[in-house]
């Protein structure tokens, strides 16, 4: 990146002016600031007063049924002259319409994942630290119940090991930035303001390697020093512990629902369960029959 193309990033945010010009410039340079309210109560309470208002409707087309004089009316929708039933049956499509509309809407913002702590954290840190917006408009932020994402489902594995690069970045950057001013300036910054550090391409590819290695760990470690084991009990015993610790691993950093869990878990077992049963020699032997050859 050329010193040209660093300063025209670095000042992505200070080009803007103080206030809700620079807030919106921050919120769309990272998807991780993407936080707002859902009002889940507000669209609970209209959905509720909609509903209310289909229910009147239908109980006054049912009125209007069992009133009807004329039986042919009812048995022949091209011969039904009743306009009173038209109009209702008309403001029943319109409610019923708006209702579909406003339930499909629900859903999709109910269902906007949870940002992290961090990332709300790290707005209200910023809003604190430049005084640039009111505090009674920032106060979203710490309603933690009602904030959703705009960055879609949370992976929890690669969003930890990255505050991990985050946090190490930091202190580095602090430990070494007065002594070493040029690794300070290659920072993926979007303005020249020190508390903002967002983790450039090359160290978000890092922090999935970690991710990565983690798990890889969790998995491939027990199968390399379960064999090692001398007796079958404590095989046994390092086989349920490592199991304990491969599904509290997919339950936490992962949204997989408990069928996947438990068809993980029994995958897994399943190779534990080779591996205590392997033969070790001594008492251990898998097969009696083969233990005199």
């Amino acid at each position: 990146m050329t010193a040209h193309q660093r300063q025209h990033m670095e000042n992505m945010l200070d080009r803007y002016r103080s206030g809700y010009p620079r807030y919106s410039a921050l919120l769309s340079s990272h998807p991780s600031f993407q936080a707002f309210r859902r009002f889940t109560r507000l669209r609970m309470r209209l959905a509720l007063i909609k509903q209310d208002e289909i229910a009147r409707l239908e109980h006054k087309l049912d009125d209007l049924d069992s009133a009807e004089s004329r039986s042919i009316f009812l048995g022949c929708i091209r011969r039904d002259q009743n306009e009173d039933r038209r109009r209702v049956l008309e403001s029943i499509e319109k409610a019923l319409s708006e209702y579909d509309n406003m339930l499909e809407q629900t859903r999709r913002a109910t269902s906007m994942p949870k940002p992290s702590r961090r990332e709300v954290d790290n707005l209200k840190n910023w809003t604190a630290g430049t005084a640039c917006i009111s505090r009674k408009e920032t106060e979203y932020l710490g309603m933690d119940e009602d904030i959703g994402t705009l960055a879609g489902p949370v992976d929890r594995a690669f969003t930890y090991s990255e505050s991990v690069v985050e946090d190490c970045t930091y202190w580095l950057d602090k430990l070494f930035g007065r002594f070493f001013p040029k690794l300070q300036a290659r920072r993926y910054k979007v303005t020249a303001d020190s508390n903002i550090l967002l983790l450039g391409p090359h160290l978000r590819r890092l922090s999935r390697i970690l991710a990565v290695v983690a798990v890889t760990l969790v998995i491939l470690v027990p199968t390399i020093f379960i064999p090692s084991i001398p007796t079958s009990g404590g095989r046994i015993i390092a086989s349920v512990f490592s199991a304990t610790v491969f599904l509290v691993v997919i339950s936490f950093f992962t949204t997989a629902r408990t069928v996947d869990i438990f068809a993980s878990g029994a995958s897994y077992a399943a190779v534990l369960v080779a591996l205590t049963t392997a033969t070790r020699g001594g008492d251990d032997v898998c097969c009696p029959a083969l233990a005199g050859i």
